[in-house]
Parts: C-alpha cells; structure tokens; sequence
C-alpha cells in the first residue's frame, strides 16, 4: 500500500475530511503505511497535494483524488468522489444474460467514463470485503496499456463486474437493465489494468471517456463466486501466477500444488524483474543451450519448502507473492553488492550463486540466519540485509572451491562460508555466565 492508497483508505468514511495530521494519525493507527521519513507529516502532505484539485506543486499528477477546503482557518482535505454518488442519471441497456456456475451475468456495452465512476477495485489481502480477488496493480503494466490505448487501439475483451452497493441496486427488466450511475457501486473482478490503462491515457485524450466497452455484470457475488470467476477468465492466461490461483481455490476448497506454483512464481519474478540480480539468469526447459545461468528446477527446488503454508516465509507473516519475491531479490542483491567488489558475480565461473550448490546453500542460510535477524530488525532492505555480512577479511567462494565435492558436502562450505562473513549477535562461549 502506497501512502496514497493510504489517505484514500483513511478518508473513504470520511465525507466531511480530516487534517493532514488528523489522516496521518489514522494511518498509523490502522497499520495503513509505516513512515521512515524523518518528518512523516511533511511527507504526507506533498503527496496528497499531488492528487489534490487546486494546488500546484512540483510533479504534480494529472490524476486529481483529493479536494479541500477551508473550514475554521484550518484546511480539510477529502476524497473529490465517495462511494455512493450519484455521478449521472440512470441508464437503460440492452443485455444478454447468461448463467455460468450458477452464477447469472448480464452483458452489456457502457462507457468508459460510465465503468469508470461505477467501478472500484476490491484488492484480496487488504480488502475484508466479500468478493475481494484483486491483485495489487502493477504500475509498469498500466503504463504498458496506456500508451497501448493512445495508438487507437481499444478493447474487445469484457471488462466483469460485481455490482456489491446495496443502497440502489439494477433493475432488470425482460429486454433492458437499467444502471444507478453512482460512484464505486461495484467491484471490478478482472480488467482493473485496462481500465487504468484507459484512465491514465484520457489524462492526453478526454475523448476516450466516450469510448464503448463490452461489461460484464454479477449482482451481489460473495468472495466464493467471485473468486469463481476470476478463476474462469485467468486459470490459462500467462500473466496471472499460479499460485495466486490457487490461493483463490483456497476460497473455493481446492488447494493443490501450492509451495510449486509459489516457487515458480517467485522464479518468474527473479528472472522477469529488471533489477533483479538474476534478471534473465534463470533457465527454463527447452531454452538453447547456453541461454539461462541456473536451473529453474533449482530454484523451485530451494524455495519449495520454505513458501509453502506454513513455511518459514508464512511463519512470519511474509504470505504475499510480490513482498516473498522482493525479500529473497533484497537478499541475493545484497550478496551480489559484495561479490560486485571481487568481481565475482558478473560470470558463471566466479559466480557460487549461479551453481545450484551455492543457490540452494544460500536460501538456506537466509530463512535459518538472515530471516530471524530480518525480522527483528523489522526491515528487509537491501542495504539493511548487507550491513550484516563483512567479507573484508573472508574470501567468498566460487565455483572452483567446490567442483571436486559432492553436492550436501558443497552446500555445506556454501553455508559455512556465508556463516563466517555473517555478523552475529550470538555471545561467544566465553562470553555466557555460568
């Protein structure tokens, strides 16, 4: 959660709005964003005034959220729409209805203006809600679809909706369902992407608000259902994890191959991930030979039992995809900043960590050592995870050091290698008071 996203939780119940130190002292009680700024305040303030409607500050965001007003002499800051608005009459629409899972959907073409305001992303994880299946959005992504859009091309895919605002619901008739136009009334199952795309890309082009997509609409799912459809429309698509999937079959009962399709995933993010150490490093089946540093088997192999349920990952309370995947990448940076300084991690042959031995030895040593000490710290930064080896005085250890060894005897020096370059805290025997 950004601090954005932060102020917009804070303030969704907050029609009349709050003070800047009055959203601030709501975050931190709800948990909603942990500060490291020395003046957390200052900080929340430039932010919301990016968003807000008449303020104009450096980088400035065209995508105004927040409003203000002076009440008192004191400036109150507010959401510029709240669920439950009425931001346009009632309209009528032809529909097809069809009954998938028992589940009724009523299909529809509306404007992207009119998706736009009706629509609201319930994200699963942080959202308590009923129907909650949303994966936290990927900025990259939306940019990707933005500039996708601006070159005329739009989409024919459904976008699928809940309709979950109880207050005024659709009325449906033999031939027409009639909509409420009323902020937020529904939470947007699948393409929360593309219409973000589309947003962000009516920023340079108002025109796009007119634009007709093809809806899709449920009526009051719970998160069983909708969790039913999100599985319908990404079980065999590329950009969806497996094991997200499966966490949503937990919903519905199902939970198979879990700690596999977890590992995978975070194997694809390593790899796929530009500032990831082994950013296009991890070979998979049917590359060409001498594509890919390390196995994919390898990796899946090593991390299996850790992100499991109930592994060590979960232990501590580390259960989502994106964060286990950016903790194990602060890590392996955090070695590689210090193999970077004997030139031992750019090439395969002073590389340990593109050998299986020393990339199985090392996530070892990381969810037994550097997780506990992680934890206690309350950071899994890079630089907080490299403060705590000194390899100043211990050589790191390369491939060479154990091609004569059998693999548990060069996982063993892997480990004994990084555990004398580890800065323990542990009292030396002569140390203890018997």
């Amino acid at each position: 959660m950004t601090i954005t996203d932060a102020a917009i939780k804070v303030l969704e119940n907050e029609e009349n709005g709050l003070t800047i130190q009055e959203i601030y002292d709501k975050i931190i009680k709800n948990g909603y964003f942990d500060f490291g700024a020395k003046k957390p305040i200052d900080v929340l303030r430039i932010q919301i005034m990016r968003y807000c409607e008449d303020k104009t500050i450096s980088f400035s965001s065209n995508k105004k959220i927040f409003t203000s007003k002076n009440k008192d002499g004191t400036e109150i800051f507010m959401l510029k729409n709240y669920r439950g608005q009425v931001m346009d009459e009632n309209k009528r629409y032809k529909y097809v209805s069809t009954k998938i899972n028992n589940i009724t959907i009523y299909t529809l073409v509306m404007s992207v203006k009119d998706l736009a305001n009706i629509s609201y992303v319930a994200i699963r994880g942080k959202d308590t809600e009923d129907g909650a299946v949303q994966r936290v959005l990927n900025r990259q992504r939306i940019t990707s679809i933005k500039n996708y859009v601006l070159d005329d091309n739009l989409f024919v895919n459904t976008f699928v909706i809940n309709w979950t605002y109880t207050d005024n619901q659709p009325i449906i008739t033999k031939n027409e369902i009639e909509l409420p136009i009323i902020y937020g009334a529904a939470q947007l199952i699948d393409g929360q992407h593309r219409l973000e795309g589309i947003k962000a890309a009516m920023t340079e082009k108002p025109e796009l608000a007119d634009k007709t997509i093809i809806v899709s609409l449920a009526i009051n799912l719970g998160t069983k259902d909708a969790a039913k459809i999100f599985l319908n429309i990404n079980s065999e698509q590329k950009p969806v994890p497996k094991s997200l999937i499966y966490d949503l079959y937990g919903v519905t009962d199902e939970d198979r191959n879990y700690a596999l399709n977890r590992a995978e995933d975070i194997a694809r993010i390593l790899n796929e991930e530009i500032n990831s150490p082994f950013y296009n490093a991890i070979k998979y089946p049917g590359m060409p030979r001498g594509k890919g540093k390390l196995d994919l088997s390898t990796v899946v192999n090593a991390l299996k039992i850790y992100v499991d349920h109930n592994g060590k990952l979960e232990e501590k309370n580390l259960t989502n995809l994106n964060l286990q995947a950016t903790v194990l990448q602060n890590y392996f940076n955090a070695l590689k900043y210090h193999a970077d300084k004997a030139s031992k991690w750019s090439t395969i042959s002073s590389n340990i960590f593109y050998k299986a031995a020393g990339f199985i030895g090392a996530v070892e040593f990381f969810m037994e050592n550097v997780l506990p000490k992680c934890v206690e710290q309350r950071s899994f930064k890079q630089e907080v995870i490299a403060k705590m080896f000194d390899f100043s005085e211990i050589e790191l250890i390369t491939p060479k050091n154990i091609e004569t060894t059998d693999g548990r005897t060069a996982r063993k020096r892997v480990i004994d290698n990084l555990k004398e370059a580890f800065i323990s805290d542990i009292p030396g025997e002569s140390d203890y008071d018997f």
